[in-house]
């Protein structure tokens, strides 16, 4: 049972890592979800400025129109990354809390010794006698 804390060990150090990855993958959709914003603020500006000049000037419109939709392309693949970054993230948070949480219950069951302690104890007296809780006080 030597194995037991390294594995515990190892599974903390493991959760550790996963958690500040996914803490990285947060602060990336973040700036993605600022940067998705901004297309889709140009794009609608980029739309009212088409519609104001729509009957004056034609080709500036064309122009304008297709801005606006290239800004809206922009957006949505950024929405895709946006939305891949947070699943990302909330994975490598749910596995850095599983690692975690499974280190910290072997060490703990290492350290108090829960099942095996108990089954030596009773083994290791001869049959018939009583543990008494205190053994020199006859």
């Amino acid at each position: 049972m030597k194995w037991v804390p390294r594995l515990g060990a190892v599974l903390l150090v493991a959760g550790l890592i996963a958690g500040a990855l996914g803490v990285f993958a947060f602060s990336r959709a973040s700036e993605t979800a600022a940067r998705l914003d901004g297309h889709l603020q140009k794009a609608t500006e980029l739309l009212r400025e088409a519609e104001a000049v729509k009957e004056t000037e034609p080709e500036r419109y064309e122009m304008l129109r297709q801005d606006a939709d290239r800004r809206a392309g922009f957006a949505e693949s950024d929405q895709e990354e946006h939305s891949s970054q947070l699943q990302g993230g909330w994975i490598l948070a749910g596995a850095g809390g599983a690692g975690l949480v499974g280190g910290v219950v072997l060490l703990a069951l290492h350290r108090f010794r829960i099942g095996p302690r108990q089954a030596r104890r009773t083994a290791s007296r001869p049959s018939g006698q009583q543990a008494d809780m205190w053994p020199n006080a006859r």
